[in-house]
């Protein structure tokens, strides 16, 4: 009798000893789900090449597969536009998501993640779109609206507050327009416009006499720099001549992207340390890499594969059409921001 108890016993140790591996209950608030919305956003994040650095608002659903040392997630995440481009390449976590007074951006991404020793974006495609003007005048009836980039006036304005950001800032060189991000106006005394936009030094130096910035071309080479600015001014018109005034402008220049390889090549050196002079040397570089001799690009360079894109929608209409609920059981998550849109969830 003892003798059946035993080899009973030892069958069941014998085939439950080594557990089968289960897969664990997905959901949008676990762990490793949250971990692969956060890290996988900071790939998408690098990846971006113009526009504004996405933030994470939620993880609106998950699937799952689970393969030998990694899962691979399926994820929809919701995000939120912040008010730091791309060209300042800094983590989301540490930029301000826009909020109401700035034309709030959302949407969503939906991502191919894995998740083993490290996590690794295998695709992505980004949906984002404006909050229609219409809910934010309900929300906030004096907060700035959206004016079309191509409207005359925000070409001007931007040249306005390009200019005096050239007479101010203590370069040697001159900067031109890149791009027009956005642009938004609000009545106060007169029509104030407020204008953001991305520049890029240029070839000509401010002590050439007469220039002409028009035919001034753009410093294309890895030690020219960059730059996000807003500025805004007020337009009076007395029915005789319109006056600009207060002309705004706040500009966030960015080291060059070789100025940084070539620092950390002079701390390295050859025998590991710098004489005196070479310090001086390379401190002069470092804030000065328009000394460097400058290059057209190579034709044979071929830009990094992108692994995925950001499609940019008008504004919906209101309400919003609806969305497909979750699949995943405890989905979707909280919401890190609420912009407060009662009649615009999102």
């Amino acid at each position: 009798m003892w003798v059946c108890v035993w080899l009973v016993a030892l069958c069941v140790c014998w085939h439950g000893g080594s557990p089968t591996p289960v897969t664990p209950a997905v959901g949008c608030q676990g762990p490793e789900v949250l971990r692969a919305a956060e890290e996988g956003l900071d790939q998408i994040n690098s990846d971006l090449t113009e526009g504004f650095i996405l933030s994470l608002n939620r993880v609106y659903d998950v699937s799952q597969q689970t393969g030998e040392g990694a899962v691979l997630f399926n994820l929809t995440i919701d995000v939120l536009e912040t008010k730091c481009h791309v060209i300042s390449r800094k983590p989301w976590k540490k930029c301000e998501v826009k909020d109401v007074a700035d034309v709030p951006v959302y949407g969503h991404c939906v991502a191919s993640i894995s998740v083993g020793k490290s996590v690794e974006l295998r695709s992505y495609k980004c949906a984002i779109q404006q909050v229609p003007a219409t809910v934010i005048v309900d929300t906030c009836p004096d907060c700035p609206t959206v004016v079309q980039l191509d409207d005359p006036i925000i070409a001007e304005t931007a040249n306005l507050i390009l200019q005096k950001y050239n007479r101010r800032n203590r370069l040697p060189n001159y900067f031109t327009l890149l791009n027009i991000t956005g642009a938004s106006m609000q009545w106060v005394v007169g029509p104030a416009y407020f204008v953001e936009f991305t520049i890029r030094e240029t070839v000509c130096a401010k002590d050439t006499p007469d220039v002409d910035l028009t035919q001034c071309k753009m410093m294309d080479c890895e030690f020219a720099h960059k730059a996000f600015c807003t500025g805004s001014h007020i337009t009076l018109d007395d029915g005789t001549f319109q006056t600009k005034l207060h002309i705004e402008v706040k500009c966030e220049i960015f080291e060059p992207e070789g100025a940084k390889a070539e620092e950390e090549a002079h701390v390295r050196g050859d025998s590991g340390h710098q004489s005196e002079d070479e310090d001086h040397k390379h401190a002069h570089t470092h804030l000065h890499p328009y000394e460097h001799h400058h290059h057209l690009p190579n034709s044979n360079q071929t830009s990094p594969r992108l692994k995925g894109i950001v499609v940019v929608l008008p504004p919906p209409h209101v309400p919003p059409p609806p969305r497909a609920s979750p699949a995943a059981s405890n989905c979707p998550a909280k919401r890190k921001t609420n912009l407060g849109l009662d009649r615009f969830p999102i």
